[in-house]
Order: structure tokens, then sequence, then C-alpha cells
């Protein structure tokens, strides 16, 4: 059997409550299983791997053979594909878990979508959270992670006939040899990963102190004799990113005394800047990327047009000021909480600013 995959999962407080989702369809779209699971603490990635195993998990139970899992955490299907490592010790046991149950399939792959297509798996796991209990109709309920790595094969059963239990050790000879099921353009292909075993010896010395540094041997360093990344992972503070982008566009501005108040045009500089406290587990405040890609969409609207015919400057005058500050309350709308978006500016020229904070 075919079937479609969605998952995904969040944290209110990165690390804080945190739930997960799945929805498993067939090919024709109709219902196979869906559910939402709570955890009282977790962060967000933990809770995007979190469903990808539980799902896959359940899709098993169902007797798919043919699995293709879309979700819209980009670093999980990314480490899932072998184009980002796994570096998180939180995060590992959860990786090889997945990594373990698509071998399972006849055939497996991972997609990267938007979260507007991933909308049904987003609200069972916002669902989840708020009930503070599993919800759904799922199949299989969900199992702790195993902490050893190589406990993986024990701690994911399967709960079908047509397949069994799997060791991490029997996983790796069948990957690394070509053997196993058909994972074309999928998670476990060989040319888009490591090697099971060079993946692990490198995981076991990735986090040994840096020795001989340059702040080892400067006598006026007080801090700890190795210095690790361990010194400063929750040293805390606040943290700000700062993206921009511009757009080509013509306006006029009724009532203005000056020539402005005839249709003129403008290369518009946006520049928004968005605040935080806590990172993910890769480090990041807030991906970079996601930020353009939405603050580009905002700005699409704009782009080469006259905008005194674009809502809302249908009714409103369109000077740096409102355009700011509409920009501003547009692009809120697409932020995950805790983030908080602190400015947009507008530039009408290199030489004039416009900023707007609530």
């Amino acid at each position: 059997m075919k079937a479609f995959l969605n998952t995904d999962g969040g944290s209110r407080g990165n690390p804080g409550i945190a739930g997960f989702g799945f929805d498993l369809v067939d090919e024709n779209g109709a219902p196979i299983a869906s559910g939402g699971w709570f955890l009282p603490k977790a962060t967000n990635n933990v809770a995007e791997y979190s469903a990808l195993v539980w799902g896959l998990e359940n899709a098993l139970a169902a007797g798919v053979a043919d699995i293709t899992v879309r979700a819209d955490s980009e670093l999980m299907v990314k480490q899932m594909l072998g184009q980002y490592k796994v570096k998180s010790e939180d995060l590992k046991p959860l990786f090889m878990r997945a990594k373990d149950l698509f071998s399972r399939f006849a055939k497996a792959s991972i997609a990267h979508v938007y979260r507007t297509e991933n909308k049904r798996a987003d609200a069972l796991a916002n669902e989840t959270m708020d009930a503070r209990g599993p919800v759904g109709s799922y199949l299989v309920a969900w199992e702790e992670s195993p902490t050893n790595l190589f406990d993986v094969g024990a701690a994911a059963p399967l709960r079908s006939e047509k397949t069994e239990a799997m060791s991490f050790a029997e996983w790796n000879a069948r990957t690394s040899n070509g053997e196993g099921p058909d994972r074309t353009a999928s998670a476990g292909s060989r040319d888009q990963a490591e090697p099971c075993a060079e993946r692990c010896q490198a995981a076991l010395h990735e986090n040994e102190p840096m020795k001989g540094t340059s702040m080892e041997h400067n006598p006026a360093y007080s801090g700890p004799g190795r210095l690790t990344g361990e010194t400063y992972e929750h040293a805390g503070g606040h943290y700000e990113l700062t993206v921009k982008d511009h757009f080509d566009a013509a306006h006029a501005l009724p009532g203005y005394d000056g020539p402005c108040r005839f249709l003129h045009g403008h290369t518009w500089d946006i520049e928004v800047t968005i605040a935080g406290q806590h990172l993910d587990d890769v480090g990041m405040l807030y991906d970079f990327k996601d930020i353009k890609r939405d603050l580009h969409a905002v700005l699409e609207n704009f782009d080469h047009r006259c905008i005194n015919e674009v809502a809302p400057f249908d009714i409103i005058n369109p000077t740096a000021e409102h355009m700011a500050r509409v920009i501003f309350y547009e692009l809120e709308k697409t932020l995950p909480a805790p983030i908080s978006l602190k400015e947009v500016a507008v530039w009408e020229s290199p030489a004039a600013r416009v900023a707007y904070r609530p």
C-alpha cells in the first residue's frame, strides 16, 4: 500500500511544553491514522523528530510499504537526507530511530513542504499541547526514544507481521552493503549520507574539548582549563537578527505640498529586525532563509505596482511611515512564538530612513 505522511512538532518556549502530530493518508487522500502526543518539556527539533518517528511507526502498523513523508522542518529533512550532520545529543537517538524505520519500507522518501501545506499535522501538534495529552485516532502509542544510539533497533519494535525488529548493527550492514529496500532519492540513500559506522565514530569525538586554544595560553584568561561548547551553551542573553530586501514601485502623495504629490518611483529598501532569547538545537534564533522568504512574500504585493492602487494604500497615503507599519504587521503574522518582530525600517533613498516599532 502506498501512503503519504505529514508530520509536525512544536514547542512553546523552546525548550518548553511541546507536542507533535502526524497525519497518514492513502494515495487517494483517504485517512488511515492521525494523532498528537504531548511532551512536558522539549525543543522544537525534538518534537519534529518525534512526530516523524511516531508517524512512521503508525504507517508500518497500517501495512504501508511505500511511504512519502512531508514535513515543514527543513533542518530535519536535510539531516535525514544526509545534507546536514546531526550534532545535537538530544536528536541523535531519534535520528537513528527514524533511519531504522525508513529502512523497513519497500520504498521511502522525505521532502520539505511549507507550513501552509502541513496544516493538519500542525493543528494536531497544537491541539495536543492545549489538551496536555494525546489526541487523534492513532494505531500505536508513542514510545520514548532510547538514550543509547546502539539500542535503536530494540527501541522501536515493529507492529506489523510483515517485518522484524532490526538492530543498529544489522541496519548498518544492510545500508553499507547496498542491500535492503529501494531508497532512490530517499532519506537512506548511500550517496547522500556518510556510512553509519563513520558517522557514529565521528559523533564520539565531536564534543571533545578544544586543546591548545589561544585563550588557554592567554594569561588574562580566567575561564575553565579547556574551552568547550558547553562553556557558553547556556549563557543566556538576547539575540537580534536583521535581514534586508527591496522592491521597485511608484506612488503619489495626495495633499503633500511638493513634487511628491505627483506620481514618482522609488527603489524601496526594507530592513527587518527580529528578536528573541532562545536558540534552537543548531544554535540559531531563526533561519535567515525563512524570514527572507516571508518578507519577500509581503513585498511582492507592492513590487512593480502603483502602490496607491494596492490595499490598504488605496485608502491611506503610501508614505514611508505607513509603509513601515503595514509591512510590520503583515510580517508579524508569519513569526512563531516566542520570536518577536522588533522593527521594520523603510529606506526611500540611501540617505532617508523611517523605522516603525510598536
